[in-house]
């Protein structure tokens, strides 16, 4: 007899940030489920729906185009062995991008449709490993990686995030901890990313076109992580996950969540 059990849960991610004088706030929901198939090692099948722009559909045209190719990678199959992740359906994937980028092509045209279109092939449809890169960015994934990882204590525990704003990578060495009586994983680093963080600050400044001088009197930047995740038992078994990302600068202000809820367990013998 083999058992599939299926995880649901609930996302909501929200960015907040300003940047010089410009003010972006926005908050995406949707829902997740996760299966973990018995009969593999560790098999995780990651499917997304139902999901809102702040609180609703996408409906502005490049957004929506820049979604839908998105959209396309879901499901996602990961074997897991040891806390090790592999992408496992690469030629699925693929073969649904090929048909949802037909579908576009021949519902679109026009410089902005090719940037998005080629854009988003580049990164992610060269090959196997440009698509894993691709899809392990996400900061969807990078937390459930860590929740799915070795739940044993590490003082120097390596976490990296994308900071959208400025298309630039963030790296921490933090604590991560769990207390096997509360069940609790938790994870915790700040940083100083002073050199790197604030030459895109400046590049941004200049692409923005703001009119007072970027000085590197202000070029201190603090970044944060703090993330908990409560189980059930163990593995996918989530009760509640949070995750929240903090840079702070005289010119740069950022804070971004991630808040996963479980509303459904259920589970699929064959016999």
């Amino acid at each position: 007899m083999s058992v599939t059990t299926h995880y649901n849960y609930q996302v909501k991610h929200t960015i907040n940030y300003k940047l010089f004088d410009k003010i972006y706030d926005v908050a995406c929901t949707y829902k997740i489920e996760l299966e973990k198939l018995e009969n593999y090692n560790f098999r995780i099948i990651l499917t997304r729906s139902n999901f809102k722009l702040n609180d609703k559909k996408i409906e502005a045209k490049f957004e929506k185009i820049a979604h839908a190719y998105n959209d396309a990678l879901f499901p996602i199959v990961f074997d897991v062995n040891e806390g090790n992740f592999a992408l496992a359906n690469y030629n699925e994937i693929s073969k649904r991008l090929e048909l949802k980028d037909e579908a576009l092509q021949l519902k679109h045209e026009g410089p902005g449709f090719d940037f998005i279109r080629e854009d988003f092939l580049q990164k992610v449809a060269k090959d196997g490993y440009a698509m894993a890169e691709y899809i392990y960015s996400f900061g969807l994934i990078k937390i459930i990686l860590l929740c799915l990882g070795k739940t044993e204590n590490n003082n120097n525990y390596e976490f990296h995030w994308q900071a959208s704003p400025l298309e630039c990578n963030l790296f921490w060495k933090g604590k991560k901890t769990f207390d096997t009586e509360s069940n609790i994983l938790q994870y915790e680093a700040e940083g100083n990313h002073n050199d790197q963080l604030f030459q895109h600050i400046k590049t941004a400044a200049n692409a923005y076109q703001y009119p007072d001088t970027v000085t590197d009197k202000e070029s201190v930047i603090t970044t944060a992580i703090e993330h908990k995740t409560q189980f059930r038992t163990r593995q996918l078994d989530l009760e509640f996950s949070e995750t929240s990302i903090g840079i702070r600068n005289t010119y740069f202000h950022y804070q971004e969540n991630f808040f996963i809820t479980a509303y459904n367990k259920t589970e699929d013998r064959d016999e």
